[in-house]
């Protein structure tokens, strides 16, 4: 999930625990912890793969973490004992509290279809996919409100709402309580419209008449009302299932066709790509496409070389996918290919075609969210009679 919801998730969690005692002091903790885990982003690995697959491993562990807040709510007390400055709450308390803003982070970025490693160091041996229950997108402002109301309340307010004279919402502590509670309801109504965009593309695939062997269903834009869906059928094709929740009709779909080879080219990968290659399969549950990419001919040599480019297919934006990384390269049609330490693929358009920006594709799925008769053929999509 974006920092910022983290920054707001972990100030509501430590001011529903510890507000009455901390004051808005608890807010500022919380927010503080709530960082904690993506401070891994600060670790440079050698190439992007590395950097991609091992973000959201040993800092969002659910055994690390835990530990971590055990542990220091233990030198905290110990702290204050040392200053003869008593906590006032025990400390039992005070590691419930940062155990819990702690861990909560690693939870929410499990609900996004990134993959968080919350088993380390067990997943990796064990061969277990990164968790990715992919039923939120990785920004979602009405996730987000809540928290930051109970945040901004806490801060001006401090303990009381002098507004709010009997009732529920008494004290900032309880608000934050609720707003957690409203949050949390809005991942699960997220389950909810994801299993319903999964059951709606599986009637697509039905009606379509595609046998498929897998499938997976994910959120593409900061709302849970436009859903994807990738699947792949027996004979190794895979297809795009793209509705939102507002449709009277079943979703388009497509077959990506430009992962047509994909099979031939994991098969022909130099032995040097195949680890990163083997890294990256497991990390996304083997949710990857392989094709070629031509890169113009250059200026000196007229010649046009071929990269070997792998695409994570849980995000993508049309026919680009967010992360998408070079694994070898080659410069004649009967060369074989040569690896190279993975880059990040440049974005090659046909005939100098400008590239839509992140905004543009945001203000488009928008549009679709609310019009079912926005379907380009001409991009290949299909409706189901």
């Amino acid at each position: 999930m974006d920092s910022f919801s983290q920054i707001v998730l972990g100030a509501s969690v430590q001011g529903a625990a510890l507000g009455k005692y901390q004051g808005r002091k608890a807010y500022l903790y919380g927010a503080i912890l709530g960082t904690l885990p993506d401070l891994d982003v600060l670790i440079s690995y050698p190439d992007p793969i590395s950097d991609m697959t091992y973000h959201r491993s040993f800092s969002h562990s659910l055994f690390v973490l835990s530990a971590v807040g055990i542990a220091g709510a233990w030198l905290i007390s110990r702290y204050h004992h040392w200053r003869d400055m008593p906590l006032p709450y025990p400390t039992r308390r005070l590691a419930l509290a940062m155990t819990l803003v702690l861990t909560t982070h690693p939870i929410l970025d499990s609900f996004t279809v990134y993959g968080t490693q919350l088993f380390w160091p067990l997943q990796d041996p064990l061969q277990m996919t990164p968790i990715s229950i992919a039923s939120i997108f990785i920004i979602d402002p009405l996730y987000t409100l809540p928290l930051l109301i109970a945040v901004i309340v806490g801060v001006i307010k401090g303990c009381k709402l002098a507004v709010f004279k009997a009732g529920l919402l008494i004290n900032c502590q309880r608000l934050a309580v609720w707003m957690l509670l409203l949050s949390s309801s809005y991942l699960l109504l997220g389950l909810g419209l994801k299993y319903h965009a999964q059951s709606q593309a599986e009637q697509t695939l039905k009606a379509a008449n595609i046998h498929t062997t897998r499938l997976k269903t994910m959120p593409v834009l900061p709302t849970i009302l436009m859903w994807r869906t990738v699947a792949e059928d027996n004979q190794h094709e895979l297809i795009e299932i793209r509705g939102s929740a507002l449709d009277s009709r079943l979703p388009e779909y497509r077959y990506l066709t430009q992962y047509d080879n994909a099979q031939t080219l994991r098969a022909n990968l130099p032995a040097q790509s195949q680890p990163y290659a083997q890294r990256l399969d497991w990390f996304s549950g083997d949710w990857t496409g392989y094709r070629v990419q031509m890169l113009p001919a250059t200026s000196t040599t007229g010649d046009t070389a071929e990269q070997l480019v792998v695409d994570d297919l849980r995000m993508m934006a049309g026919d680009t996918a967010f992360f998408s990384f070079v694994l070898a390269n080659k410069t004649k049609d009967n060369a074989p290919w040569q690896a190279i330490t993975p880059i990040y693929a440049p974005v090659i358009k046909a005939d100098n075609e400008p590239t839509s920006s992140r905004f543009e594709l945001i203000q488009q799925g928008f549009a679709r969210v609310f019009d079912e008769s926005m379907v380009d053929g001409d991009s290949g999509w299909k409706v189901v009679e």
